[in-house]
């Protein structure tokens, strides 16, 4: 097959493809949009009421909430699980690393939002999943190095890129030409980096062959997207193909002019002809079955085509037609699937014909209650006419001179109020629509008699009803999630070549795909979406309680029954469904304390001998203690008796020492006496 016989196969299948243009797919979808944003039917009677119930927007916008919160309650929207044990960690691995490229390197939670509500409202929501390689610049900047630091800045850069560098004299040395010189420099560095990208696409942009039953069977699959000269040239394709590319003489289609009509006034672009570089044409990425080698077998490629011509793009003068192996980089949700065909039916197409004859019921209501409050009135000539056509509180009707108002000149015609025989009828179009969608008034926390209700009876109403939400729920699982996380993990374990290092569980883990062996099963986690937050709670401390019994019965947390890692992945839950992201910061994690080697087990027979023999040792070391104890006493007992011996012996000896000298002192005071008395009788005789 030539290129000439690949453009109009091309142009043939992008012509018939599903959603192309202004068929009827489209035309329903951009009529589910004027719906959700309430624009009037095209029905409506000048002078009567044009009143939009909304219908749509209010049933989508009720079930977004349940849906997200199934999905984004935890941090692991998949699970990798693996097929045999030697493949326990890197599936355990995997799964981390996955949920991380969809929340960190991509909005996981605007992306579902997003694709969720396409399915809801234009019947299937499509994402794109690819690779994409992309540079970055690392970049050093030094200034005023004298040479010898210079050079070895130099050598440590050697593979890096100088892209500026200034030199100059040293401050003082300027008119000397062997001076030291100052360098001042910028080094950069080129790193190839690649992640998986995930974008949201219009229902518009994604076109499909008609008989597809899937994505994986389609003959082909286009992604049409509307882009500038400039955005094609900076991807790499080759100029001179690009500026002969015409400008498309159409911009939009009917379901973008839908989804900005209160937004774009005009609904166009200027053209650019003044500026060729910022012309946009439409560019389309086909992959399409062609037996491009003429074996008779069909084979998927990967074009790459533009304008109304279906111009071939081209990279370095070599055509974008390349062989395509895996799955096509799209996945679709649809929350109503409808057996063996692509498109299924929306949320929206099950209200807009209650949003239709609600609005016509609360048109009619309203415009009664106009008729009722402005009547009409049967008039003669005397009556003045801009009085009467004039409504106001306490307004005048003025007659011609002489007439009277008993004479009868103006004759009401009465108009009935049927209000109160139309509002049962807004209340069965409201039973009907809770019973197509599962939203009730009870799930919205409106119904005013919920109180005189008994609680169970409402949880059994609301539990019937969420049934046709979480029914949607596992549909959106079960295909467009679980499709988006297997191109993901086709893409890392394909297209990632080193190792990178991510944070996880507040600990840097490196992460290389290649060393991933073996296959996993895809399993979706939606288990912690079923039900209420409460409920859930609820079942998760009955499971803690029946642990703590378990433990206490088996004697320990060892097992059989239950074991530590079974108590922390409920608390983990628990943690989970409180909001929190992980519960390492209340408990630790057995599987990481297990990690260090544990002292064995004692035999019992020889932990009986160690406890006798403990006992035996306490009772010596006691004794022993005991007669330390004694000694002690008796020996302060010996200290305290010499001490009182030598206090008493120091006051005897003190004693007799003063007695000896008031002996001596007395003595002599005799002694002079005696002598006084001789001397006395002396000079007397």
């Amino acid at each position: 097959m030539n290129e000439q016989e690949l453009r109009a196969l091309l142009d043939a299948e992008v012509h018939n493809a599903a959603g192309y243009l202004n068929g009827d797919l489209s035309a329903r979808r951009r009529k589910a949009m004027d719906y959700y944003l309430g624009e009037p039917f095209g029905n409506e009677v000048e002078g009567q009421s044009q009143v939009v119930s909304t219908d749509v927007a209010d049933t989508i916008e009720w079930i977004l909430p349940a849906l997200l919160k199934i999905f984004s309650s935890g941090d692991e929207t998949v699970r990798f699980d693996p097929q045999g044990p030697e493949d326990e960690e890197a599936a355990k691995q995997a799964t981390e690393y996955v949920n991380w490229i969809f929340n960190r390197d991509n909005p996981g939670f605007l992306i579902l939002y997003s694709l969720f509500k396409d399915a809801l409202l234009q019947k299937n929501g499509v994402a794109k999943v690819w690779w994409e390689d992309r540079t970055d610049y690392e970049e050093d900047r030094v200034v005023d190095l004298p040479d010898d630091a210079w050079s070895l800045k130099a050598m440590e850069r050697a593979d890096w890129e100088i892209t500026e560098h200034e030199e100059r004299p040293a401050d003082g040395f300027a008119d000397d030409p062997f001076a030291p010189r100052l360098h001042s420099a910028l080094f950069r560095k080129e790193i190839s980096k690649g992640t998986v990208k995930i974008v949201n696409v219009p229902p518009e942009e994604f076109l499909i062959s008609r008989r597809a039953r899937s994505i994986g069977d389609a003959a082909y699959v286009g992604h049409r997207v509307r882009r500038t000269a400039s955005e094609l040239i900076e991807d790499g394709y080759d100029r001179a193909v690009v500026d002969g590319l015409p400008e498309d003489d159409w911009d939009v289609t009917e379901e973008t002019q839908a989804r900005d009509r209160n937004v774009d006034e005009f609904g166009f672009e200027p053209s650019s002809t003044a500026n060729q570089a910022m012309r946009k044409v439409w560019v389309y990425e086909s992959y399409v079955k062609v037996d491009w080698d003429d074996d008779g077998i069909a084979e998927m490629r990967k074009v790459t085509h533009a304008g109304s011509s279906n111009t071939i793009l081209k990279r370095k003068g070599k055509a974008d037609n390349v062989p395509w192996e895996g799955p096509r980089p799209f996945v679709s949700v649809t929350p109503v699937i409808m057996p063996h065909r692509f498109f299924g039916l929306s949320v929206a197409d099950l209200v807009m014909d209650l949003q239709l004859i609600k609005s016509t019921v609360l048109r009619q209501i309203l415009t009664n209650l106009y008729l009722v409050n402005n009547g009409r009135h049967v008039i003669s000539d005397q009556v003045n006419l801009d009085d009467l056509l004039t409504s106001r509180p306490g307004g005048v009707v003025r007659l011609a001179p002489g007439a009277r108002p008993q004479e009868g000149h103006v004759l009401p015609l009465t108009t009935p109020l049927v209000a109160a025989q139309a509002f049962p009828m807004l209340e069965y179009l409201d039973s009907v629509r809770e019973n197509r969608t599962g939203v009730t008034r009870y799930n919205q926390g409106i119904d005013a008699n919920s109180l005189n209700k008994t609680a169970s009876g409402i949880t059994q109403i609301m539990s019937a009803a969420q049934q046709r939400i979480e029914l949607i729920a596992r549909v959106f699982a079960e295909t467009g999630v679980k499709d988006l996380f297997a191109l993901v993990m086709h893409l890392v374990r394909t297209y990632q070549d080193r190792e990178r290092v991510i944070r996880l569980r507040n600990q840097w883990v490196p992460i290389d795909p290649g060393r991933w062996k073996g296959d996993f099963d895809l399993s979706i986690n939606v288990g912690l979406g079923t039900g209420n937050r409460d409920q859930m709670l609820g079942h998760l401390m009955t499971i803690a309680t029946m642990q703590e019994k378990i433990i206490a019965f088996q004697g320990g947390a060892d097992g059989p029954l239950v074991k530590l890692e079974h108590v922390h992945n409920t608390l983990e839950a628990i943690a989970s469904n409180m909001g929190f992201r992980s519960a390492d910061k209340f408990v630790a994690d057995p599987a990481q304390e297990q990690a260090q080697p544990q002292p064995p087990r004692p035999d019992p027979m020889m932990a009986k001998a160690q406890a006798e023999m403990q006992v035996e040792q306490a009772k010596a070391e006691a004794e022993m203690r005991l007669a330390e104890t004694k000694a002690r006493h008796a020996m302060e007992m010996d200290r305290m008796k010499v001490e009182a011996d030598i206090a008493l012996d120091r006051a005897k000896a003190m004693a007799d020492a003063e007695i000896a000298a008031m002996r001596a002192t007395r003595q002599a005071e005799m002694g002079m006496a005696q002598v006084g008395m001789t001397g006395n009788m002396g000079r007397m005789s």
